[in-house]
């Protein structure tokens, strides 16, 4: 007997990914795309972080010689991927810790 199929991951976007993906050039949308795509063919793929943002993920990714970040969080019981934040290194974790603590 043939394991059950895996149903695809769904992506829920929280307002402050939708807005800061919006500001970034056609390109950088384009590889967050991508990026985004690799998560929800293997959304335990991003580094799992500790303490105050516990039970975030982030994947990092260049766009041109520019690093980017990626987070998101998953729920496997209902299998869904919400994508948090997406933004370059400087204050990153700082700030999306603040839009953690005020939801």
């Amino acid at each position: 007997m043939a394991p059950p199929a895996r149903s695809a991951c769904q992506i829920l976007q929280a307002p402050r990914f939708a807005k800061a993906k919006r500001r970034l050039p056609e390109q950088a949308q384009l590889t967050v795309d991508e990026a985004v795509r690799g998560i929800l063919a293997d959304p335990l793929s991003g580094a799992s972080k500790v303490g105050a943002l516990k039970g975030v993920r982030v994947v990092k990714f260049k766009v041109g010689p520019q690093q980017l970040l990626l987070a998101y969080q998953f729920d496997p019981k209902r299998n869904m991927v919400e994508a948090l934040d997406v933004g370059p290194h400087e204050n990153f974790y700082r700030e999306l810790q603040k839009y953690l603590d005020a939801r």
